[in-house]
């Protein structure tokens, strides 16, 4: 399964854990999205947070 598409699958679970952190917001960009993933790639994330929360 590709990335792409296993982010999809989990994405309400990602979510979720994201807002119990303080994110608002939460977004995939890289190769991922671009359709460029090999087996080495990893998952790129833009998190906002809440103001006055910090990342972990």
């Amino acid at each position: 399964m590709s990335l792409c598409a296993e982010l999809l699958e989990r994405k309400d679970e990602i979510l979720e854990i994201a807002a119990r952190h303080g994110a608002r917001r939460v977004r995939v960009f890289g190769s991922v999205v671009r359709d460029e993933e090999t087996p080495a790639s990893d998952i790129d994330l833009l998190v906002e947070f809440e103001p006055g929360k910090e990342s972990p």
